[in-house]
């Protein structure tokens, strides 16, 4: 009857010409799970009302469970230790389920105690982001540095992996394992890593409970070549970059790395994390200047932003979309910073920061020209 149901619901959207933005994993499980006599007939209806193909094409499919805001089994700690689960889950299943569909992490509260948890990854998810807050119950402050004032928001141009290292290991109870997914933007990478350590399925209980030993702070590494630069040949040119400037987003630092340098090391405490953006650094000319744009810092995919980048000789000119502070690594201070075609004041530290604050223009889509000369 479930199925049944599901059926007659999708059928009726399609047909009333609304075409649904997400489909749910579980029907499709239900569906599958369909007692094997009916499996042929069934899926002949399914394939045909739904016209299957071009949906799953289109389409997203949720890779998880639902957002548990508590632990239904009433332990206090469900609220922290539940959303590690949930992200596990997303990750691992997107591993296969990437390969057909575009996977939809789901939606969150932005009011909850692991809202800002929720947003790291859906930040760099390469799905939609969106939130089930209560009328009056939202964290706006959150919610500005995952969307933009138009909607629309920064995504990354794949969908998420876990790290090799990651691989055949318990990122859940394991005390040793800190989840870390890569994805691309359109100039550059990142990588989450986010500690999902205090809960696991219990054999025994046969449900998921919370392993209290195992939330607690977990160690970890990161290094530029874990992001699987071609997977995706728009990305592939970016493995091959001799360097690289690291920004961590919560932290708001900079690295330099190279494919052959140290991993960065950290310390990420229970339910919390931070998110490495992996910025291709260039040459500019035959000069020594190097230069990488990182983005908007107050955005948690700062590379998102970043719409448009070329190089030219000794300019730089990128188009950038959203308010906030913009920030570049730059060796040395340009000669010439233009917003929209006039001068901005602009300030360069001897650290290479180079930052500029952006205003949203509604009237130009909220982009911003950069023109920079050294």
């Amino acid at each position: 009857m479930e199925v049944e149901s599901s059926l007659a619901c999708n059928s009726a959207t399609i047909s009333s010409s609304l075409e649904p933005s997400k489909f749910p994993l579980e029907e499709l499980v239900s569906i599958t799970l369909f007692t094997l006599m009916n499996f042929i007939a069934l899926f002949t209806r399914y394939a045909r009302k739904m016209k299957l193909n071009e949906f799953l094409r289109e389409k997203k499919l949720t890779t998880g469970d639902d957002f548990w805001f508590q632990d239904p089994n009433g332990d206090p700690m469900g609220v922290f230790w539940l959303q590690g689960v949930h992200m596990i889950h997303c990750s691992y299943n997107s591993l296969w389920m990437g390969q057909i569909i575009q996977p939809d992490w789901d939606m969150f509260q932005s009011d909850h105690e692991c809202a800002k948890f929720h947003a790291g990854s859906r930040a760099i998810c390469g799905g939609p982001v969106y939130v089930s807050d209560s009328v009056g119950s939202h964290d706006f402050d959150l919610i500005k540095k995952l969307v933009f004032p138009d909607g629309t928001v920064p995504k990354c141009i794949y969908f998420p992996l876990p790290t090799r290292d990651c691989l055949f290991r318990n990122p859940l109870f394991d005390q040793n394992t800190v989840l870390k997914i890569w994805n691309f933007n359109k100039y550059g990478g990142v990588i989450g890593a986010f500690n999902c350590q205090g809960a696991g399925w219990d054999p025994k209980e046969k449900k998921f409970r919370g392993f209290p030993e195992c939330y607690k702070p977990i160690s970890c590494t990161v290094h530029v070549t874990e992001v699987e630069w071609d997977q995706k040949k728009e990305a592939a040119h970016m493995g091959k970059a001799e360097e690289y400037i690291v920004y961590l987003n919560q932290a708001e630092v900079l690295h330099f790395m190279t494919p052959v340098s140290e991993p960065l090391q950290l310390t990420i405490q229970p339910s919390t994390f931070e998110l490495y953006n992996f910025v291709p650094v260039e040459k500019l000319g035959i000069s020594n200047i190097k230069f990488a744009p990182i983005g908007l810092t107050n955005m948690f995919n700062s590379g998102g932003t970043i719409q448009e980048l070329e190089y030219v000789e000794k300019d730089v000119k990128v188009k950038v979309k959203g308010g906030g502070r913009f920030l570049a690594y730059s060796s040395e201070s340009p000669k010439k910073f233009q917003l929209n075609g006039s001068d901005a004041a602009f300030q360069w530290l001897p650290d290479g920061k180079l930052t500029l604050n952006l205003a949203w223009i509604e009237e130009n889509g909220g982009i911003s020209d950069l023109a920079i000369s050294f």
